[in-house]
């Protein structure tokens, strides 16, 4: 599972350098197929297996040079040296590092810095590019990252576990196939063809009826009554009153009220400008409030570096009787740290459920551990019973009464 980790963590660079590298290459004239950039994360994943013999190693980290045979273009083979290079250089030297730290920093980096590249060289060079080649590998690397930065977060006998491992992968899977689907024509046609048929075989006839009553009613009831409104305002002002047609066979249908194109009474488009731009400077103001806000909360006495973190899930007390036992399980491990968090002992972002633990000495440790351990069983292991979670809201509750 290890050796299947750094192989991940490979993908997860070279598809970042595939992002940038992929676009020149074939503004350039050549192809550079994706599929090429795993042939250096599978080598490197396998070189993990063999770290303590350096001769295995730097031989299957070489092997990934063997894929400039499988490009027919100097672009390609240009394009895929700096990749292949790469991989073949960490796993020469042994560098087999997996920091939830370093994937963090690194997905950042690139949040920053690839939309200023795809916005700048879309209008400079090619767009049509960029969306097809660049933008796919761009989104598949951000995917990776983050499922990378949710496993490496845990400690290594959790993200080691294969339960774990198969559960991120195939959320991650199911992401990737989701978008796969979406992408084909003929999944496109077809939902369109059932939306079409929801829509007009179905919500049509139903709305049918009663938008056909509201307008009759606004044509036979509401016109008329405005129509009369309009003609005594008209009057009392001395003004001439609109005109209304007679109802012979030549003029308008009675109750029509006949009104000039020449000096229409609002002007759509100038409407339209205004709410615009009401509601730009809404949104502009809820923007930096909520920035201001969030400002205000990290300058805090525990200092910027410690956030509290709280799960709205569990502000919600639902009665025991309708959750699953997991939940029920880290509903009371999730009050545990909010009481942590009352005593001053702030959550950082980065900390796991191992650092929790001993931060508030008046806590029974022995009580705390028992809890963990529960929490690890519902979040990462086996199902936990109900056993499991009468016992959690027992240490729980056992834990308010600790002074």
């Amino acid at each position: 599972m290890t050796a299947f980790l750094h192989g991940l963590w490979m993908t997860g660079d070279l598809l970042i350098y595939g992002a940038f590298a992929s676009f020149f290459a074939v503004c350039l004239g050549g192809q550079l197929p994706q599929w090429i950039l795993l042939l250096p994360a599978v080598c490197y994943g396998i070189s993990f297996c063999f770290s303590r013999r350096p001769i295995l190693r730097g031989c299957f980290g070489a092997a990934c040079l063997l894929g400039l045979l499988f490009l027919p273009g100097w672009v390609d083979r240009a394009a895929y040296l700096p990749a292949a290079f790469y991989a073949f250089y960490l796993a020469a030297r042994g560098e087999y590092h997996l920091s939830a730290s370093r994937q963090a920093g690194v997905f950042v980096l690139f949040c920053k810095v690839y939309p200023v590249f795809a916005l700048a060289l879309s209008l400079l060079w090619d767009g049509e590019v960029m969306l097809t080649v660049s933008l796919p590998l761009a989104i598949w690397a951000a995917f990776l990252q983050i499922f990378l930065m949710r496993v490496l977060r845990q400690t290594s006998a959790v993200y080691q576990n294969p339960g774990f491992l198969l559960r991120n992968v195939g959320s991650l899977a199911a992401l990737g196939a989701a978008g796969f689907l979406l992408s084909c024509p003929v999944v496109l046609g077809t939902a369109q063809a059932a939306v079409g048929a929801v829509y007009f075989g179905l919500a049509v006839p139903i709305l049918e009826k009663p938008l056909a009553g509201i307008a009759w009613l606004a044509e036979h009831a509401l016109m008329p009554a405005l129509t009369g409104l309009l003609n005594w305002i008209a009057a009392q002002s001395g003004e001439r009153g609109l005109d209304v047609a007679a109802g012979d066979s030549g003029s308008p249908a009675a109750g029509q009220v006949i009104l000039s194109d020449e000096d229409p009474l609002l002007d759509g488009e100038r409407i339209l400008e205004i709410v615009g731009i009401l509601l730009l400077a809404v949104g502009c103001i809820l923007l930096f409030r909520h920035l201001f806000q969030k400002n205000k909360e990290t300058q805090t006495e525990a200092g910027p570096a410690k956030t509290q973190w709280t799960s709205r899930r569990m502000k919600r007390r639902w009665p025991s009787f309708f959750l699953h036992p997991n939940a029920r399980v880290r509903r009371a491990y999730s009050r545990y740290l909010e009481r942590q968090a009352e005593h001053g002992a702030a959550r950082g972002p980065a900390e796991t459920s191992l650092d929790r633990l001993g931060r508030t000495p008046f806590l029974d440790p022995d009580a705390e551990q028992q809890l963990r351990r529960l929490y690890l069983k519902a979040r990462y292991g086996e199902c936990a019973t109900p056993q499991d979670a009468a016992a959690a809201e027992r240490l729980e509750k056992a834990l308010e009464t600790q002074k």
